[in-house]
């Protein structure tokens, strides 16, 4: 992602739109002339799931699918697509590291060759009415790709939908979302504020041909925990002196026969790519031939063993925004920036999420520029951006996004020194912390008598919006008047202790809080709301018979 050397704060987030002033102008974008206008239809009202399924990412080496060329030697050779036509692909049971049946959603990079006239792929779920969305713009002659996520139907197949003329297709597979949360915490999505793991702000990293680049994508550079087993990460080939194609794979393994970016002589291209970190916590980048020039933008990972984070929920792929019509938001001028809304009705996505999985699709007004994807609560423009776009001629350019938003259901999108553009905004699914809706805070006896009992021991267990323990490592902290202590949550439960001799005499309101996000006070069955704290204040008499004891004649001295 190729953009200037620094970026204003924006104006007051009070206003809907406002100027951001930047540094330093906009490498030049170059090359070749990208795609076509995508689907203008808007959505239907009722696209997403009913019964919504949370699940986790396991990341796989990128291996192929299908490759519809003749000569290719893999599922589909032979079977290019025509124009309004669908190609139905196998994903789950077949290829190297094989995606299991009951998977819910597939994470690909799918690839355009040699498209004989302007036009664009839709992926979606096979056996459903086909979305008004797009995924993959292209024009005639060149080789693009895009990062896809998307359901999978009961039989673990993808439909793809050719627009117009005919065009070779690549499928590769780079993970997938279970249909569950793993127990072990793993798989959970955290999104970071991007950081440039890769190439300069001003231009990227030259990487000669038959080359590979190793990038560190852990550690204090980047956030990114030493344990974690992805990153999402947007790649930018710029400058390239040949055409050639970038592949992105984990640090220590065979490379792949699989690509993520494909371009040709100078032109700049960027697409979104989820890799397994490697090795070293590192990540490899490619190049075929040639020389290029690459950034690497980190935007976020996924967690290891015990992390903690937000799981994946797909719903069917539904167009949220098109401002052409306008939809939901209105073209951006240029130097500006634009709140948008995803939680919308069409979209159902509930505010709360973290995250959203989009493909965002630029119709360009002419000029060259770039855009830069952020929460709506931030008050700065990140270094990085998401979509690239040439001078002229390209009138749809989309890029997969997955768009942190901070928990507001709104995102800021920049629009960089082109002219004014129109947007499409394409969702997919969404990244949603695993927040309780149901918390038993329980203790027994609820009334204490000092020199009776010794503690009050309090038994905690939480589960979450879709019945799922939360994952091991959870806190919940419970509150008995002014003290406090905190339950470790293992498979959703735990238990704390607060010594009686900690509270003095008197009745205290009980409450539980997990995770910071919400306060749950108990309020079901074998719930406690209060405890209550008394002394026994009734006279004592000691009495011991006989009071004189011969040692030898009793065994013992008896005290009543």
């Amino acid at each position: 992602m190729f953009r200037s050397l620094s970026a204003g704060s924006p104006q007051d987030k009070a206003d809907r739109r406002r100027p951001i002033r930047l540094g330093a102008a906009l490498i030049a974008v170059l090359g070749m002339l990208l795609g076509p206008l995508a689907l203008a239809a808007s959505a239907a009202t009722t696209p997403h799931a009913t019964t919504p399924v949370m699940g986790s990412y396991v990341s796989v080496t990128p291996f192929r699918i299908t490759d519809t060329r003749a000569s290719s030697g893999q599922p589909n050779a032979g079977k290019s697509l025509a124009a309004n036509s669908t190609l139905n692909v196998q994903v789950t049971r077949v290829g190297t590291e094989p995606v299991p049946a009951g998977t819910a959603a597939v994470v690909l990079n799918v690839t355009a060759i040699d498209p004989a006239t302007s036009g664009f792929l839709t992926v979606f779920p096979e056996g459903i009415t086909m979305p008004t969305v797009s995924n993959l713009n292209f024009s005639p002659g060149e080789t693009v790709a895009n990062l896809v996520t998307v359901p999978l139907s009961s039989s673990g197949m993808v439909s793809i939908y050719n627009h117009a003329g005919s065009t070779n297709v690549v499928v590769d597979v780079e993970g997938y979302y279970t249909s569950a949360p793993l127990t072990d915490g793993s798989g959970l999505y955290n999104s970071i504020s991007p950081v440039r793991a890769l190439g300069t702000l001003a231009s990227g990293t030259a990487i000669g041909p038959n080359t590979s680049q190793a990038v560190t994508a852990t550690g204090t550079s980047t956030g990114v925990p030493a344990n974690a087993t992805a990153v999402v990460v947007n790649a930018t080939a710029a400058q390239g002196t040949k055409t050639s194609f970038l592949t992105v794979y984990p640090t220590g393994v065979t490379m792949p026969t699989a690509s993520n970016v494909n371009f040709v002589a100078d032109q700049v291209v960027a697409n979104r790519v989820t890799v397994g970190v490697g090795t070293g916590g590192r990540v490899e980048v490619y190049n075929h031939t040639g020389t290029v020039k690459v950034d690497l933008d980190v935007d976020g990972y996924y967690t290891g063993t015990g992390g903690t984070g937000s799981a994946f929920v797909p719903i069917t792929p539904v167009r949220i925004t098109d401002t052409r019509v306008p939809t939901n938001g209105t073209p951006i001028a240029a130097n500006t920036s634009e709140e948008f809304n995803l939680s919308t009705t069409v979209s159902g996505i509930p505010m709360t999420v973290s995250a959203v999985a989009t493909n965002i699709t630029v119709v360009s007004g002419g000029a060259p520029g770039y855009l830069t994807v952020y929460p709506a609560s931030d008050t700065t423009v990140p270094v990085a951006s998401d979509v690239n776009w040439a001078a002229k001629g390209s009138p749809a350019v989309p890029n997969f996004t997955v768009a942190g938003t901070g928990g507001t259901g709104s995102v800021e999108v920049y629009n960089s020194h082109g002219a004014t553009i129109n947007l499409l905004i394409d969702a997919f699914g969404y990244f949603e912390r695993q927040l309780p809706t149901s918390t038993t805070v329980s203790e027994s006896p609820t009334s204490v008598t000092y020199g009776h009992e010794s503690a009050s021991v309090f038994s905690v267990t939480v589960t979450t919006h879709y019945g799922e323990a939360v994952p091991n490592g959870e806190t919940v902290t419970v509150t008995v008047g002014s003290v406090t202590c905190k339950v470790a949550l293992n498979s959703g439960k735990g238990t704390c202790t607060i010594a009686d001799t900690a509270l003095a005499v008197g009745t205290y309101p009980v409450s539980a809080t997990y995770g910071g996000d919400a306060s749950l006070n108990g309020s079901s069955g074998s719930s406690v709301s209060k405890l209550t704290v008394s002394k026994d204040t009734t006279s004592t008499t000691v009495s011991e018979s006989p009071t004189s004891v011969t040692y030898g004649h009793e065994s013992a001295s008896v005290f009543s």
